[in-house]
């Protein structure tokens, strides 16, 4: 009776065992997958500086150029390009009907649990709206918005005060960071319209980390993502619109 029970016992660990190592070999497989997916975007779709100048030290993020044409031809829902330097933030940014639509889809509307960047359906898609917020999953393995949760911290925070997004017009919005915070997911912060002023106060009265930013007002960028599993706070990233670029062909 004890050996069938000890036999029994081994079968069991072994079957928990096997399912574990299932398990996590699913997680790690699937961030591979999003890593390679993300690179493989980038590959096929953007030119940087240093594709173009071999010789050159370091990135030009006004030299980038995307190729919006086949993006779109492959997803007519992207309606830019997201890229903060130094950061694995280098993505598409999308529209869809509602916030649920790439929420855990990819840019091929399959389902994936890292889903896309996209903006919220309250926003119009040309970034021109007072403030435009812009979702991305924070995921473990350091993709998608991970990066966020950095600007908390003061040496990060000023190492990464622009923010670029690439617009189907050949143009570049340059935007300057000006608060990082942790805020609540039902906050009032993800409007569209605003009282630019009051906003702005509100934005850097609780800040982690904040710096100056103009009286004049310009459109604004909320970049937002979960702080972690199965909480309701946010981390959260507020820039204003410095400059758009026109970049000659």
């Amino acid at each position: 009776m004890k050996e069938k029970l000890r036999k029994l016992l081994l079968v069991i660990c072994i079957c928990v065992f096997a399912y574990s190592a299932f398990q996590l070999g699913s997680i790690f497989y699937n961030y591979y997958k999003i890593e390679k997916d993300s690179e493989e975007l980038i590959d096929e779709y953007v030119m940087s500086s240093s594709d173009a100048d071999k010789n050159a030290k370091e990135e030009d993020p006004l030299k980038r150029v995307v190729d919006f044409k086949k993006l779109k031809e492959r997803n007519s829902d992207v309606i830019g390009w997201l890229y903060i330097p130094d950061t694995t933030i280098d993505e598409p940014i999308l529209k869809g009907k509602t916030n649920d639509t790439y929420l855990y889809s990819d840019i091929d509307k399959k389902s994936k649990t890292a889903g896309q960047v996209f903006i919220d359906e309250i926003n119009s898609k040309d970034f021109k709206d007072d403030n435009t917020i812009i979702y991305g999953h924070n995921m473990r393995n350091g993709s998608r918005f991970h990066n966020l949760r950095y600007y908390v911290e003061k040496e990060f925070y000023d190492g990464h005060n622009l923010v670029y997004i690439y617009l189907p017009d050949g143009s570049i919005n340059v935007y300057k960071v000006f608060s990082a915070r942790v805020i609540d997911a039902s906050s009032d912060f993800y409007r569209r319209d605003i009282d630019y002023k009051k906003y702005i106060e509100k934005a850097q009265s609780k800040a982690r980390q904040k710096s100056d930013v103009s009286d004049e007002q310009n459109p604004l960028i909320l970049l937002s993502t979960c702080y972690g599993r199965d909480s309701d706070s946010r981390y959260v990233v507020f820039a204003r619109l410095d400059k758009n670029v026109k970049i000659s062909e």
